[in-house]
């Protein structure tokens, strides 16, 4: 991100945030990028440096609460929808930017729609990889029933690693004692998560037999040891608190108020699926449109799993400046 402006701003909450600024040219439309876990705004740098920024795009990419250069709270309270989402509203005030196209990746999805919901009036755009826009939700998350309905319906159930991310002591002390072995699991090929993220106590095992395999051409060295560098520094305590305030229901509490028409995705939205991610499965976005949801819906489908613009870079920076054209 060195060719990007780095500044801080703390927001009225009291939380400091790190974030990487471009302005837009005149006429161009703002990205706000907000990177899911366990990532940082740098994850991103690719797709704005050589594809965005050149095209004259403007650029917000935060380090998300809880990574990188911003406060990392480790109460799961702080991490509630109406609380992020008023500090991305204050990054923006401070920037003078009044209107946004809000882009997520995993996590970041969930809360650029969020953003989307809470804040309409500064979303001109949506674009979420990965993760598809959901329905209004009719309850808090429970896992086991989640698992049961999943697996009933699927065959699998794609999210038994959270039972371990939303443990408060088990959860941050295992992936602190194995954060190259999480690397490898996590950046491994598609197909591997079946063993990993995908089976009942199947991370939870490969972290406390430090396994350490073998990983996706983009996983370079270089990735792994920034990796390394930058969770052993800061540890896993304050980013598995998305997962906590999903699980208490600190999440559904908030956007149980939310009106339905606030989900109904009025401007262009972009899904990009990761036609091989077997834990965010692209056929989701099936259910919003059949619901009405996605009125302006463009889906493109990468041939990657869950971390499509690391896998396929050209094809991602392809695809935003197509849908940015043809839609503004």
């Amino acid at each position: 991100m060195d060719t990007l402006r780095k500044k801080t701003v703390q927001v009225s909450r009291g939380f400091t945030y790190t974030f990487y600024v471009s302005p837009a040219l005149s006429g161009k439309q703002t990205i706000f990028l907000l990177h899911g876990w366990p990532d940082h705004a740098a994850m991103w740098e690719d797709l704005a440096v050589n594809y965005l920024v050149p095209a004259g795009y403007g650029i917000v990419a935060p380090d998300c609460l809880g990574y990188g250069g911003s406060s990392k709270p480790t109460k799961p309270e702080a991490y509630n929808p109406v609380g992020l989402t008023n500090d991305f509203i204050e990054i923006l005030d401070e920037e003078r930017v009044n209107e946004v196209i809000i882009c997520g990746h995993d996590w970041g999805a969930g809360l650029a729609q969020r953003f989307h919901a809470f804040h309409p009036k500064r979303c001109s755009g949506l674009i979420t990889l990965n993760v598809p826009v959901s329905p209004p939700p009719e309850g808090p998350v429970v896992l086991d029933q989640l698992a049961q309905m999943m697996i009933k319906s699927a065959g699998y159930f794609t999210s038994w690693y959270w039972y371990l991310f939303s443990d408060p002591i088990t959860g941050p002390a295992l992936l602190d004692q194995h954060i190259e072995s999480l690397f490898t699991a996590l950046h491994a090929e598609p197909a591997a998560w079946m063993e990993t993220l995908c089976a009942q106590d199947g991370l939870k095992k490969w972290l406390e037999q430090d396994k350490k395999g073998t990983v996706q051409a983009y996983a370079t060295d270089t990735m792994r040891e920034d990796f390394i560098q930058r969770m052993s520094r800061d540890g896993f305590t304050a980013p598995l608190c998305y997962y906590r305030a999903l699980v208490t229901g600190i999440f559904y509490e908030q956007s149980k108020h939310l009106p339905v028409e606030r989900y109904i995705i009025r401007v262009p939205y972009l899904f990009v699926a990761g036609m091989l991610d077997v834990v965010c499965w692209p056929q989701g976005i099936k259910t919003a449109e059949e619901l009405g949801l996605t009125p302006n819906l463009t889906v493109e489908e990468v041939d990657a799993g869950h971390w499509c613009m690391l896998a396929q870079p050209k094809k991602i920076g392809e695809i935003f400046l197509k849908w940015l054209r043809e839609n503004y």
